[in-house]
């Protein structure tokens, strides 16, 4: 997700969400390649309203918490749940 949220940037409108949607779902799926993910990979985003309207906003500039570092930096082992 952080890295999502990062590919909006400040001053920038993206008026054109579909396009934009298409971008970030191939930049998943590569960066899911770099991590040697051992699996079939395949990837459906959904776009709610609200990511919507951030893209369309130019004061819009994303900001990560500490919740959210936290999260990224642990690694979660799918295979063992």
């Amino acid at each position: 997700m952080h890295k999502i949220w990062q590919s909006k940037e400040k001053g920038i409108v993206i008026d054109n969400i579909h396009e934009f949607c298409g971008i970030l779902t191939d930049a998943i799926i590569k960066y899911s390649m770099e991590k040697e993910t051992g699996d079939n990979v395949s990837v459906i985003f959904i776009a709610f309203k609200n990511f919507e309207n951030k893209l369309k906003d130019p004061n819009f500039e994303y900001t990560c918490n500490a919740k959210c570092l936290e999260s990224e930096t642990e690694e979660i082992d799918l295979s063992q749940i």
